[in-house]
């Protein structure tokens, strides 16, 4: 069997950071920091945000922005290291929101919609509030892993998921994915299983976050291996592009810092998505 192809091309504006760790003698920008103002992406475009928690310092008026929820969340943490990265995550995510909305992140409803299949609380949603018209409200995805986190936004909704590359033996995790996956993994030499095997997570997991269904219902509803430019389909999925369009939506390998791996999808298939790589100034 063939190794994972590489990351699909990406139009980026500027370069996805490297790692999480503040340089020496610098003194981490605040998250509130105020980004630029940015216009909702429209069409197949989708912008990408990357940021390193440990390049983020956390101040009283930035967790101020926070609601309720989300400092009790964040409280709720024993290790202060997850709880400072929940914490930027989710600052991040306010600020970024901001920046198409035009609004303070701390005047930001964020809310849930149902589920498509069971009804329960699924994915997350910027609710319409003062100011702000239902058609100027961006959709959004939110992941976090390791020291980074990665925010999508898109004018229709988005999913995107990013793992860190695991330390040891990740076999176990091919009886969560569709058969089709798992027999192809289970081809693979050892190593670039372990990778393949994360590589087709963080696709699943983009998918569902896309859909709204999250990973509760299971990541095996259909197959997720990377095309290769040319193919027609690729275990029932069509590949456009280069890019699989499954679930009904088109799924984008991400390049990511090194160290990670991500993926990204966007609702509707037919047409590749032009991912817009874009950082703090």
């Amino acid at each position: 069997m063939t190794p994972v192809p590489p990351p699909a091309s990406v139009t980026s504006r500027t370069s996805v950071p490297d790692g999480g760790t503040v340089p020496p003698h610098e003194t981490p920008p605040a998250a509130d920091a105020q980004l630029s103002r940015n216009a909702v992406p429209s069409g197949d475009t989708v912008d990408v945000w990357w940021f390193g928690t440990r390049a983020v310092a956390v101040s009283p008026a930035g967790l101020a922005a926070l609601d309720s929820g989300e400092r009790a969340r964040a409280e709720a943490f024993l290790f202060p290291a997850d709880r400072h990265r929940y914490q930027v995550a989710h600052l991040m995510l306010r600020q970024v929101l901001a920046s198409y909305t035009g609004g303070a992140p701390g005047q930001l409803t964020l809310g849930r919609e149902p589920c498509p299949r069971c009804g329960a609380a699924g994915r997350p949603v910027l609710l319409p509030g003062p100011g702000l018209a239902p058609g100027a409200v961006p959709s959004f995805s939110l992941a976090h892993s390791g020291d980074m986190v990665v925010i999508a936004v898109a004018g229709r909704p988005v999913g995107v998921d990013t793992e860190q590359d695991a330390a040891g033996c990740v076999c176990a995790l091919m009886q969560a994915l569709h058969p089709a996956d798992a027999a192809w993994l289970a081809a693979l030499a050892e190593r670039q299983r372990h990778e393949a095997i994360i590589t087709c997570w963080v696709r699943a997991e983009a998918v569902l976050k896309c859909t709204g269904q999250g990973i509760g219902h299971g990541l095996g509803g259909f197959p997720v291996r990377p095309g290769r430019a040319g193919d027609l389909s690729v275990n029932g999925c069509t590949v456009v592009n280069g890019c699989t369009v499954v679930n009904g939506c088109t799924l984008h390998q991400l390049a990511a810092p090194a160290g990670y791996r991500a993926a990204v999808a966007l609702a509707g298939g037919g047409a590749a998505a032009a991912v817009r790589v874009r950082k703090r100034p």
